[in-house]
């Protein structure tokens, strides 16, 4: 069952990835309007393009890990495991490097969106269960051909 829900976890991030950063690399500002990225006139420009710039890397690295992961995990295979350990390591990296970018964008007087308390609740709660699906596995991967 929790493999499951780790399996889940990977396709929510899967179509959320791919219209919140893959949309920001077509069409910054729709994907804005959609509340998925900052709107371009509440932040500095250059962010926008460093935003559109992740959003490549993240379609290019994160989906395909994300892809496998779910395919291994779902074929009870080991391999499965260790690209959802990939995926979950930079899962987990992207919250910290977030909340990290809002403190040195505050304290350099960048034009940024501080972040609302919703986000913040939501990126705790990624980080909780990236740490929770990372120890699960490697509890379960014994289990794994």
């Amino acid at each position: 069952m929790c493999i499951k829900i780790i399996i889940g976890f990977h396709l929510l991030n899967i179509l959320l990835w791919t219209i919140g950063q893959g949309g920001a690399v077509i069409s910054y500002n729709t994907v804005a309007e959609w509340g998925l990225q900052d709107p371009r006139e509440l932040i500095d420009p250059v962010i926008v393009e460093v935003n559109r710039a992740i959003g490549l890397a993240d379609m290019i690295i994160m989906i395909p890990l994300f892809l496998i992961a779910v395919i291994g995990l779902w074929r009870q295979k080991f391999w499965g495991a260790v690209f959802s350990w990939f995926a979950l390591g930079i899962t987990f990296y992207w919250p910290v490097v977030f909340f990290c970018s809002q403190y040195f964008y505050g304290h350099a007087g960048i034009k940024y969106q501080p972040t609302q308390l919703s986000a913040i609740v939501i990126l705790t709660v990624i980080l909780i269960f990236t740490l929770w699906a990372s120890w699960y596995l490697v509890k379960y991967y014994k289990k794994l051909d």
